[in-house]
Formats: structure tokens, sequence, C-alpha cells
């Protein structure tokens, strides 16, 4: 931050938060951008550009003005220039005091909203490992049907299976009551 407040090139020597994903779970992540406010901010923001783009129009008017007036002061004799010197200076000056407020307001517009941002959570490893995770649990859902859809027809096949031998079981009561009935029938 005082790289950027001192104006040198040096750069930031403050150190960048730790965002990896392990020091920025989903639940920080989530709570910093609840609390940022995004829509507030754009808002915001959207003030801040249009009243930066209507100073950048009203400082190109300024200019041409200062311009002509320039202009017209060059042409003047130098005793109407002695007149109008002053009032030529005070146009420049009030400019420079326009583009200064202009600067300040720039600046604070974008000082603001990098103080906010600063200290975010930087949201790609958390967002990264969900879609993976998202990506696994479709993979498991879809395994899940697969697997449901094998059961029921395990389930199915249990059932002839069951059946079948409660057939088997009655047909074989039915032969060693056929096999009594003929051994007796023999046998008298």
């Amino acid at each position: 931050m005082e790289g950027l407040q001192g104006g040198g090139g040096g750069g930031s020597e403050r150190e960048k938060p730790n965002t990896s994903s392990t020091s920025a779970p989903v639940s920080a992540v989530a709570t910093f951008w609840k609390d940022f406010d995004l829509e507030k901010e754009r808002t915001i923001l959207d003030e801040q550009g249009l009243r930066i783009a209507e100073n950048q129009e009203n400082s190109q008017k300024n200019r041409r003005k200062l311009a002509e007036s320039t202009r017209d002061f060059k042409k003047t004799s130098n005793e109407e220039k002695l007149a109008l010197f002053n009032s030529l200076l005070k146009g420049y000056q009030e400019e420079v005091d326009k583009l200064t407020k202009r600067a300040k307001f720039g600046e604070n517009a974008f000082l603001n909203i990098y103080h906010k941002l600063y200290e975010a959570p930087d949201p790609y490893p958390v967002l990264n490992s969900v879609a993976e995770k998202d990506a696994k649990l479709f993979d498991q859902e879809s395994e899940n049907r697969k697997m449901k859809v094998e059961l029921e027809e395990f389930r199915t096949e249990s059932t002839h299976l069951k059946n079948q031998q409660a057939t088997i079981r009655r047909l074989e009561e039915r032969t060693r009551q056929l096999e009594q009935q003929v051994t007796t029938y023999f046998c008298v």
C-alpha cells in the first residue's frame, strides 16, 4: 500500500495476504463476499464511473476554452495583454484546481475499491475445489443410479429364484407323494 501512496515504482512493501485454499475455506470466502456486497459496490462504481466520465468531458471542454483564450491572448496587442493576463491566469489556475480535484476523486475511488479487494480471499481455489467436488458428486450420483437399477434387477432375479425354489419344493413334495402312492399301490 505504501508503494501506491508513496508514488515510487518500487512496488508494495506490504505482503499479500495468504490466499491459498487451506487458509480460505469456503465459509470464509462466502462470508467475505457476502459482507463485501458486490451489488452495492457495483452501484458505487457505476456512480463513480459516470462522475469520472462527466469530469473528463468537462475537463476537455475547459481545455478547449483555455486553448481558445490563449490563442486570443496571443493575438492581442501588448497593451491588451496586460489587461487580459490576470483573467487568463485565473482560468489556468481554476483548471489546475479542477484537474487536481478530478485526480483526487479518481485516486480515492481507486484506493477505496483497492482497500476492499486487497483483503479479499482469492475465490478461485475454493471455486475450483467446489467444482471438482461437484463433478465427483455428479459421477457418484450417476454411479448410484446405475447401482440402484442393478440392485432392482438383482431383487427381481432373487424373487424369481425364490419362486423357482418354492416351485421346486412343491414339485419335490408332490414327487414324494406320488412315489409313496406308487409304493403303497404296488405293495398292497
